[in-house]
């Protein structure tokens, strides 16, 4: 990741983590599940099935001990024949609180 555009001038370092998140799109009444690939204060990667489009606004729900909710917006979507396939980057509106995980 040290060569993608996306990793350049973030505000905090991602950390590699794997957890659970069903992810809540506005307007839509399904939920949809993913896991994270990686995980910062104000964002992570996700690998799910979910049709997202950037700048969409969703909701996600962390799987974390308790749960946790923040709400985010969809800053891109990986690709179809691209290595990110059925992956998407999330900006946390509000940063996660420390130690989130």
């Amino acid at each position: 990741m040290l060569n993608d555009p996306r990793s350049i001038d973030r505000p905090a370092e991602r950390k590699r983590v794997q957890m659970a998140v069903t992810v809540v799109i506005e307007g839509d009444a399904a939920e949809y599940l993913g896991t994270t690939v990686d995980l910062s204060a104000y964002g992570l990667r996700l690998q799910s099935q979910a049709t997202l489009a950037p700048g969409e606004p969703v909701g996600l729900l962390l799987s974390t001990e308790p749960a946790y909710f923040i709400r985010a917006r969809v800053a891109w979507v990986g690709k179809a024949d691209s290595a990110q396939a059925g992956q998407a980057g999330f900006q946390f509106l509000n940063p996660l609180p420390t130690p989130v995980v």
